[in-house]
């Protein structure tokens, strides 16, 4: 998927390594203070395989029966760090509920990850689950997710892209210069906001940039409840 994705791009895409670390490095900090951590969207997300995690966390990764069913082939002879459960959910509709089903601690701080998600979600249905996710969670926990920018969502590369968003009725890209107002619009309060090739977001891979909100750019972005 990489070599399609930097083919299609005509370059090395050296934002996704980033991206990964920056969420791998939060995970690790923030996750030993939380009771319960949640992956939506979860794909083939190993982090609760590889990081150093406290065994007694509860981890809950939330995605589609045929994605878990491919990941399972995968991770069968690996065994998790932590108490990892399998929530299947779809993420445009009442995915709340099959978290409940599944045990989540309504009450308990919470870590929740939405790596790679936004993108694919229209403003509304973001909205929608980030106040969902503040409903299923205690004071104190966490929401990290990377929002894209506006800037090249209409140029040719993304061309291709959109065409297959409008047969497929699947919503076109997304992206928001002010993810401040996205996550308050959700309910969470703004706690940190970096951007790849940040100081915190860079690990020598990308020209430095300055943290905080630049209009066209994509952010990396904590909120906490």
């Amino acid at each position: 998927m990489m070599a399609a994705s930097e083919e299609a791009a005509g370059g090395e895409n050296a934002y996704i390594p980033v991206r990964v670390r920056w969420f791998d490095d939060l995970t690790a900090s923030v996750a030993p203070t939380m009771r319960q951590v949640v992956v939506l969207g979860a794909g083939l997300d190993t982090r609760p395989y590889r990081l150093d995690v406290p065994a007694e966390l509860d981890w809950y990764e939330v995605d589609r029966p045929d994605v878990f069913a491919a990941k399972q082939q995968v991770m069968a002879d690996h065994v998790p760090r932590c108490r990892r459960q399998v929530v299947e959910g779809d993420l445009a509709a009442d995915w709340g509920s099959a978290l409940v089903g599944a045990g989540i601690g309504r009450d308990a701080p919470t870590l929740w990850l939405a790596e790679g998600l936004f993108f694919y979600l229209t403003a509304d249905m973001i909205a929608g689950m980030l106040r969902d996710a503040a409903a299923l969670c205690g004071p104190g926990s966490v929401f990290a997710a990377d929002v894209t920018g506006t800037a090249g969502l209409d140029s040719p590369v993304m061309a291709r892209y959109r065409a297959w968003c409008a047969d497929n009725d699947v919503p076109p890209p997304f992206g928001t210069d002010d993810p401040i107002a996205l996550f308050e619009a959700g309910g969470w309060r703004i706690e940190h906001v970096t951007a790849p090739g940040a100081p915190d977001a860079n690990y020598g891979r990308l020209a430095a940039q300055r943290d905080g909100v630049v209009p066209g750019r994509t952010h990396l972005v904590v909120g906490r409840r």
